[in-house]
């Protein structure tokens, strides 16, 4: 998919980026995301693919995180967490000054304002122990935030598991399909942000995330739940639906970025494309069936919103003004990944050296507690059909501790090769964010309108302010997170 994307290079201008989108099996939600008239700057913004892949982190981190608020996390009697919703705007320049200093920043690219929503939306009530007692940072994991969890099965600490709907009699299960030969494509890939990319550091002031506990009785079992008891039981299946279109999607662009590679067979990349045929034709049966059901369901919350009572506009009203907020920012997020791609291609492999140098960091760090400088780092990267080979110089033993050099290349590569991969593969995660982005945005909007309708007079959203710029001859060290 790579050398495909490239090709659109050969001519200028956003035509030929975005049919260099269309040329790809995963294209179509990658067109719609690019083709959000906020982020125009993204063509000129000089981001690299280790940008890139981090602005489709957040914005995946975003919508699942709206996800989870709207649909499973309890309003109690007092409603504590529902005013933390919007970030403080001190705690949010605070976290822009640090995001600046990492890695990933330290040159002009334009920081953007998801960063800010996933990492505060994550810190909403937290479902997990361990998020509630300490500050959601996870030195490895996309973005720093916990990834939202689906009702049916709680993820882990740092993934997230993708629901997915039971196929018809006679549909094929893309859980099930079988691997492709060797050469061919890997196993499918998750479209849920894996542990790629290395979060910055957290701003000095993060406040203790509020618990149902803290907060007292649950009043309702969620958002939509105030609103009317069956909207949380209706969004869910929309939801499910469009989550297993991301997934189907997210087996598309492996396949792509495959039948990409160097030295696949003939024969391999022609059952790859069979494959890809048979994931579309699933993907489209799907999205049929999504459509007619949230085109059902938005009017019928836009008419429950106008019957909700007074108290319960006045108290969740403000939330789905933010939540809206967020929404947009993470779509911005989004499109700013979809229309940069194409022209960040070619920084892939400058881009996964960049990332090993973090992981090496990230790893030291983990094993001894204590984070070295990245200013003498000067890892190399070799790529073959996405495999990632990793040499590491510019490391004292005293930097190193207990570590042997073996031990800290192969887990540094492990990331690394597991970034690249996602990095290939992102038209996938940028177009199943888009298709849950999309949804949350019309029913927030709807049940917003219907508040409206009933007298409701909302505030304005928060905004998250711009990011300072990059200090000058930056670019050699790595703080200490």
């Amino acid at each position: 998919m790579i050398d495909v994307i490239r090709r659109s290079l050969t001519a200028a201008g956003t035509t030929a980026l975005l049919c260099g989108l269309v040329a790809t099996g995963t294209g179509c939600g990658a067109l719609k995301a690019a083709a959000n008239p906020k982020v125009a700057w993204a063509m000129n913004d000089p981001a690299p693919m280790s940008v890139v892949v981090r602005r489709a982190d957040v914005a995946e981190k975003t919508a699942q995180n709206v996800d989870r608020i709207m649909t499973d996390t309890a309003v109690t009697e007092d409603g504590a967490w529902l005013g933390k919703v919007a970030p403080e705007q001190e705690e949010a320049k605070n976290s822009l000054v640090e995001l600046r200093k990492h890695e990933l920043y330290l040159t002009n690219v334009k920081i953007v304002a998801a960063e800010i929503w996933a990492k505060n939306l994550s810190a909403i009530e937290p479902k997990d122990a361990k998020a509630k007692t300490a500050a959601p940072v996870a030195k490895s994991a996309a973005p720093a935030v916990k990834a939202a969890e689906p009702a049916a099965a709680p993820a882990g600490d740092d993934d997230t598991k993708v629901a997915t709907a039971k196929p018809k009699k006679g549909q094929k299960n893309p859980k099930k399909a079988k691997a492709a030969k060797k050469g061919a494509a890997p196993k499918e890939e998750k479209t849920a942000a894996a542990d790629t990319t290395p979060a910055p550091a957290a701003a000095k002031s993060e406040p203790a995330p509020a618990t149902a506990k803290d907060s007292g009785t649950a009043k309702y079992t969620s958002i939509l739940s105030a609103i009317d008891k069956d909207l949380g039981d209706e969004w869910a299946k929309v939801m499910e639906k469009k989550k297993a279109i991301g997934d189907l999607k997210g087996q598309i662009a492996v396949l792509e970025a495959a039948n990409d590679e160097k030295g696949i067979s003939d024969a391999d990349k022609k059952s790859n494309k069979a494959k890809i045929a048979d994931l579309e034709k699933q993907s489209d049966a799907l999205d049929t069936e999504a459509s007619k059901l949230q085109k059902d369901f938005v009017p019928k919350a836009k008419d429950a919103a106008k019957k909700t009572p007074q108290d319960v506009r006045e108290k969740v009203g403000p939330v789905l003004v933010n939540l809206q907020k967020a929404v947009d920012d993470a779509n911005i997020s989004n499109g700013a990944a979809a229309v940069r791609y194409a022209f960040a291609a070619t920084t892939l492999l400058d881009s996964a050296q960049t990332m090993a140098k973090i992981y090496i960091a990230d790893v030291i760090e983990e094993k001894t507690g204590k984070r070295p400088t990245t200013q003498g780092l000067q890892p190399g990267v070799t790529m073959d059909g996405g495999k990632v080979g990793v040499t590491i110089n510019g490391l004292s033993q005293s930097d190193m501790g207990k570590i042997s050099m073996g031990e800290l290349s192969s887990e540094v590569a492990s990331r690394t090769t597991a970034w690249v991969k996602r990095a290939m593969g992102l038209l996938g995660t940028i177009a199943a964010t888009n298709e849950v982005l999309s949804f949350e945005d019309d029913v927030l909007a709807a049940l917003l309108d219907g508040f409206k309708g009933a007298g409701y007079a909302p505030p304005q959203p928060a905004t998250i302010p711009e990011a300072p710029p990059a200090a000058a001859g930056a670019g050699a060290a790595q703080p200490k997170s």
